[in-house]
């Protein structure tokens, strides 16, 4: 068997799988998340994302049997990650939808362990392009924002919202800024425009469906931010292509 369509095949199966745990859940993810939600939580359809990301990722895999020269490194190189990636991301769900929150929150940041370093991979190909690094930068975006809306879960659930004479409030709004600054300076570092967007995405639905006043303000003002470094680094990616 090629080397490649071994490796799509072994890809396949384990995307396959993720599918159906994560497909036959979906709604057990919303009931749990929705039971005792964190104020920093965004509104119900921003979770519709997953499916571009599936569909992404599966084109990338598919891309993979037709691909030439030094781009079949990029999914030699990730033959091991794809598999293990998959595996987390079904984990997380399986751990999430029983409640096992404190373990969900272990593996949903492994999973963003495993996405870094899938990101670095892939970008340091030197044929790899935008079209390779798309779905990494969309689901990275992604995971970014889930991770630490896990933790807010953990801390609702378990009445821990006050640390340090900080209320949830206050801790709120103080990762909403850190996920900004992340979001400025992964932008800036990788000349990646699709991740910042994916931010922009989140902070909306958490906006729609904030009632408080000064997170509203915070997250707003945190948008307006993410665009003009959108707008910044597409004139400076238009002016210095790679």
């Amino acid at each position: 068997m090629q080397p490649m369509l071994r490796i799509f095949i072994v890809n396949m199966i384990f995307f396959i799988l993720m599918l159906f745990v994560n497909y036959s859940s979906a709604t057990n993810v919303g009931d749990v998340a929705n039971e005792q939600p964190a104020l920093i939580q965004p509104a119900s359809y921003a979770f519709s994302i997953w499916g571009l990301i599936y569909v992404l990722l599966f084109l990338w895999i598919l891309k993979g049997l037709f691909a030439r020269g030094e781009q079949k490194q990029i999914f030699k190189n990730t033959q091991v990650l794809i598999p293990v990636n998959f595996l987390l991301n079904s984990a997380w769900i399986i751990t999430f939808t029983q409640e096992y929150i404190f373990m969900s929150t272990v593996v949903i940041f492994l999973l963003l362990l495993s996405l870094i370093i899938l990101y670095r991979t892939v970008s340091r190909n030197e044929s790899s392009g935008m079209v390779e690094r798309i779905p990494f930068s969309i689901y990275i975006g992604w995971v970014s924002v889930a991770s630490v809306v896990n933790v807010f879960t953990g801390f609702a659930r378990s009445d821990a919202t006050q640390f340090l004479g900080v209320g949830e409030l206050g801790w709120t709004i103080a990762m909403l800024i850190l996920l900004l600054v992340v979001a400025v300076m992964f932008t800036r570092m990788n000349r990646d425009v699709w991740y910042p967007l994916v931010f922009i995405w989140a902070y909306l639905a958490t906006y729609i469906r904030s009632e408080e006043e000064t997170l509203r303000w915070v997250i707003l003002i945190s948008i307006i931010i993410l665009a003009i470094n959108v707008l910044v680094q597409l004139i400076q990616n238009m002016k210095n292509p790679k």
